[in-house]
């Protein structure tokens, strides 16, 4: 989720032309928690810095409604602030966008790779299996 069209458009092929993944794209916050909600999805890519709610906000609110979603940052911001607010449990991971297309889809896997709660389990939501990127 990013307010930049040219930014989503490009992830959104990457991820298609990679992986198995439904991904599903929104430009602000509303219609990102309204996709993600609506499509469970089981990892959620979000800018910081996008209109109101920000991304902050937005992952706020995800996190009360999908709990188990894996929330990961990619924005332009100051990693030090990016690294304060995974500390700080609001995303689970960081990544500048600066970083790039193979750091993303590496920090991508990584959680694909992490074995399941009970809890996924119990749903059938396995991280291995993530069929719903947002």
């Amino acid at each position: 989720m990013d307010d930049s069209a040219a930014v989503r458009g490009t992830i959104r092929k990457i991820l298609q032309a990679r992986t198995r993944f439904r991904v599903y794209e929104a430009g602000d916050g509303l219609t990102a928690i309204q996709r993600a909600t609506e499509y469970r999805c089981g990892l959620i890519l979000l800018d910081i810095s996008m209109p109101p709610p920000d991304g902050v906000e937005t992952a706020a609110t995800l996190r009360r409604v999908l709990p188990d979603t894996k929330i990961v940052a990619f924005s332009t911001v100051a990693k030090e602030i990016g690294e304060q607010l995974v500390a700080q449990g609001k995303f689970d991971a960081f990544l500048s966008k600066l970083d790039g297309l193979t750091k993303l889809m590496e920090t991508l896997s990584s959680f694909m790779a992490a074995p399941p709660t009970e809890q996924q389990t119990a749903f059938g939501r396995s991280p291995l299996h993530f069929s719903e990127w947002c």
